[in-house]
């Protein structure tokens, strides 16, 4: 009987294709950003962002893509009330926040539905309020005094009905 030995390091099975390295460094480094940390849970992300698109995507594509699969899970875990151009943004931080990647990836691959609702209430109490408009008006011109002790004396014995103007004025 005769057998075939082939060499331990060489192997007939077809390679899987891989992404691109730099894409993959782009999809980690977004991640990242939400704060996940383990190679493990960054890799399975990155799957779930490419699934079974090409696979040689640019970073920029690959980024865009990753974008919009995580906005579309952020609207529906925040709600209609949130959704708007800075949603990823704001989404990001209420994640960071509640410490979404403690969950590990999975908290991203799930239905946002199927997630706790007690979690899902914490993510949208933790979306930061927007900062008011600002409003163009003039600051006060602001006194200098230089004898504070003579100013108190002043406004201490300064009629009723005069209105506090400082004499330097």
């Amino acid at each position: 009987m005769d057998s075939v030995t082939t060499h331990p390091f060489l192997s007939f099975a077809p390679e899987m294709p891989q992404a691109r390295a730099d894409t993959r460094e782009a999809l980690e480094g977004f991640f990242l950003d939400f704060g996940f940390t383990g190679r493990g849970d960054l890799e399975r992300l990155a799957n779930w962002v490419l699934g079974t698109r090409e696979l040689s995507l640019s970073p920029e594509a690959a980024l865009a893509l990753a974008r919009w699969r995580v906005e579309g899970w952020l609207a529906e875990v925040l709600g209609p009330s949130h959704v708007g151009p800075s949603l990823l943004v704001k989404g990001r931080a209420a994640f960071v926040l509640v410490g979404g990647a403690r969950w590990s990836a999975d908290v991203l691959m799930r239905e946002p539905r199927t997630l706790p609702e007690a979690w899902r209430r914490a993510v949208c109490e933790s979306v930061p309020v927007a900062a008011p408009a600002e409003v163009p008006c003039q600051m006060r011109e602001q006194v200098l005094v230089l004898n504070p002790f003579m100013e108190l004396v002043r406004r201490w014995l300064r009629p009723a009905g005069r209105a506090d103007v400082s004499p330097s004025r």
